[in-house]
């Protein structure tokens, strides 16, 4: 073979992969799409060759984004075969808090009609992080100056105010319980300790019997020479000490319990409306909690939301937590579905680091159903983000459900502590151990 022939054949070979290597990184395709026209007043970083979703599935790709009249022109080409209805949502979605965009299409009505090649649409702006925590921190001092003020009933400041108040009002009819039967309890918990004395004295002298039983002395000693009466007399001193151990440890646990009121409220900015979740977290020991209330619960300013409102209104908490050192972990029913919430202080040891959380939860994972038009059948997850400026106010922000329909939303907590109820609580445990042990020895 010549050289010419040799030097033709690598200049072929070399445009061939020059060629090959432009068309797959040109990401070029020979698929048939048809083109769509997106307006929007800020796209977000949305960037060209990013993909194009149909409720959660690829569809197309961006080809070019340019700028018409002051707003932003996303060119968009939809895979042919592909049908969008006419009132379906265009959006600017992320695979995260700071995940990669892309352009969301949220399916319409069939009976609104198909959207036809070379169409355009106006779509909704997105929400940036930047924009959710100026929002935030301005709702937060505008709720911290009308905390001070009377406002309209159905308000924030008067729900809130109203919550408060009921809180205040059962706080003190508890009070006042607890001070009703304190000379009572008084009483009783006087009864105990004379209780556990005589128990104290009871098992000294049984030690002492038992001493003297082991031997074949005495007309005692010789009585137990019947095997029955001998374990009679067993069972007895072991029910003594059973009855004595139960009796402390009771007494142990009534100043154990300790509870905690537990207010969030979260404000979802793309639809302007507003949910609240009540609790109460009961924590019988260190290390370990039960928390049961209320999601979701319905607002009187719910109707005035100006976009399709995805969260499913009053549901359930109930909840078995573990905390140790920076971890917070519980698992349960959240929002009326099967899931767990896991809570990372990552800078736990130092003093301000442990004023910063990172939130995760994840529940409804045989969720099928049909909400606001759309289908969901993924599990919702949510991730957020909390910093406490107060022991009994923190601020944060947190997206709902990542898999389905991103939300962002501004988050507020309110948490403080009842000695009261935590006093009473240990007295119903007092109690509860107290009919157990009349039960066994009926």
């Amino acid at each position: 073979m010549s050289i010419e022939t040799k030097v033709g054949a690598f200049v072929t070979t070399g445009l061939v992969l020059l060629g090959a290597a432009i068309f797959l990184l040109g990401d070029y395709t020979f698929e048939k799409r048809y083109t769509v026209y997106v307006l929007f007043n800020d796209v977000a970083n949305l960037h060209v060759s990013a993909p194009v979703k149909l409720s959660g599935v690829e569809v197309g790709q961006i080809r070019q984004i340019e700028l018409v009249d002051s707003k932003a022109k996303v060119i968009a080409g939809i895979r042919k075969g592909v049908i969008i209805y006419r009132d379906a949502a265009f959006t600017v979605g992320s695979t995260g808090i700071i995940g990669s965009k892309y352009l969301q299409i949220d399916q319409g009505r069939p009976e609104s009609g198909v959207l036809q090649p070379e169409s355009t649409v106006f779509g909704k702006d997105p929400v940036s992080i930047e924009k959710a925590m100026t929002e935030a921190l301005a709702s937060l001092q505008n709720i911290m100056k009308e905390l001070n003020s009377e406002g309209p009933r159905g308000s924030l400041t008067g729900n809130l105010k109203e919550t408060v108040a009921n809180l205040r009002e059962l706080t003190a009819n508890l009070n006042d319980l607890v001070e009703t039967t304190r000379p009572s309890l008084a009483n009783a918990m006087d009864r105990a300790d004379q209780i556990t004395e005589k128990l104290d004295q009871l098992l000294s002298k049984s030690n002492q019997m038992m001493a003297g039983l082991s031997t074949d002395k005495g007309a005692v000693g010789a009585l137990l020479h019947d095997e029955k009466m001998k374990e009679d007399v067993k069972e007895t001193v072991a029910s003594v000490r059973e009855a004595a151990s139960t009796a402390k440890d009771v007494l142990g646990r009534i100043n154990q319990f300790r509870v905690y009121w537990n207010y969030d409220w979260r404000y979802e900015h793309a639809i302007r409306t507003s949910r609240a979740d009540l609790g109460l977290k009961i924590s019988p020991r260190p290390g370990r909690y039960y928390y049961v209330g209320g999601a979701n619960l319905g607002n009187i300013v719910d109707e005035e939301n100006q976009g399709n409102d995805y969260a499913q209104k009053n549901r359930v908490d109930a909840l078995l937590g573990f905390e140790k050192g920076p971890f917070d972990f519980a698992v349960g029913v959240l929002r009326s579905g099967g899931g767990g919430r896991l809570t990372v202080t990552p800078f736990y040891s130092h003093p301000l680091g442990k004023r910063l959380s990172f939130v995760g939860q994840a529940y409804d994972f045989g969720r099928n159903r049909i909400v606001s038009g759309r289908r969901m059948d993924h599990p919702q997850y949510d991730v957020g983000i909390m910093a406490r400026v107060h022991r009994l106010l923190g601020i944060g922000a947190r997206i709902e459900d990542l898999q389905e329909v991103a939300r962002y939303q501004t988050w507020a907590n309110v948490t403080f502590e009842d000695q009261d109820i935590a006093y009473l609580f240990g007295m119903v445990s007092f109690g509860a151990a107290g009919s157990k042990g009349r039960s066994k020895n009926k």
